[in-house]
């Protein structure tokens, strides 16, 4: 598994090198505008900053589908399946890598962020002041008591609903490629299959969350992230299953 992953990662290294030089960019950017006192460089730089740290998890999710992809549909990527690796080792190997470096990502984007926030505030104002306006203005605009638990159950549901949209998501291309291979519409259908059981799980966890009257943003964020973790394995499994039976090697 580790090789595997070894493997995954050097296969998306250029990825993750070129947004390391666009943070490091923007972060060198953003303190030349602090030292100078050019707060419109200093906004705009922590605005493209917050941008990127979203936009990251779109790519790394975006890059572990393609690259699956290929893996089945071109042929340098289809010797992959021909290792002495089962088909669960090779997709965990995948899922885990793009976990990582999301994980990664929040880490650094996380540290980045307090350290910027922190310096702005020793330079213009109190760090608690700024600390306790945010809190105050997202409690308002989201009508919840945001605390640190709910921010963390918030990251946990971010990262677990990530690994829940890349597993469906293998499991629609995997239809693609191998029972839908002789269908014209190929495609769409597995992309209609894939928006179907994303949306029916987020009906089904609102119509629970319903049912039980859920007043806690917590406990919320908690039953969401144990139904992307589930919906995951089981996306997990369909796919390892099809695999088995539909591949042909």
């Amino acid at each position: 598994m580790l090789k595997l992953i070894k493997y995954e990662l050097i296969k998306q290294k250029t990825s993750k090198v070129i947004i390391g030089a666009i943070l490091a960019l923007l972060e060198v950017v953003f303190l030349a505008g602090m030292l100078l006192g050019k707060e419109e460089i200093m906004a705009i730089a922590a605005g493209m900053l917050t941008f990127l740290a979203s936009v990251t998890f779109v790519i790394v999710g975006l890059e572990e589908i393609i690259t699956y992809y290929h893996d089945l549909r071109d042929k340098s990527g289809y010797m992959l399946f021909m290792t002495p690796y089962n088909v669960y080792e090779i997709m965990g190997s995948k899922i885990l890598t793009g976990f990582f470096s999301i994980v990664a990502a929040a880490i650094i984007f996380g540290i980045i962020g307090f350290a910027d926030i922190t310096m702005v505030c020793a330079k213009y104002g109190e760090l608690q002041t700024l600390f306790d306006q945010m809190k105050a203005f997202f409690s308002f605009t989201l009508q919840v008591n945001v605390d640190g638990m709910l921010i963390v159950w918030s990251i946990i549901q971010v990262v677990f609903g990530w690994v829940g949209t890349v597993t469906s998501a293998f499991l629609a291309i995997t239809l693609c490629i191998t029972i839908f291979s002789g269908m014209r519409c190929k495609g769409l259908i597995s992309f209609v299959i894939y928006c179907v059981l994303n949306i029916a799980v987020n009906v089904v966890v609102v119509q629970i969350l319903n049912w039980t009257d859920m007043a806690s943003a917590n406990g919320m964020m908690a039953v969401f992230s144990i139904f992307d973790i589930l919906f995951a394995g089981a996306c997990y499994v369909a796919t390892g299953y099809i695999l088995n039976k539909e591949l042909s090697l």
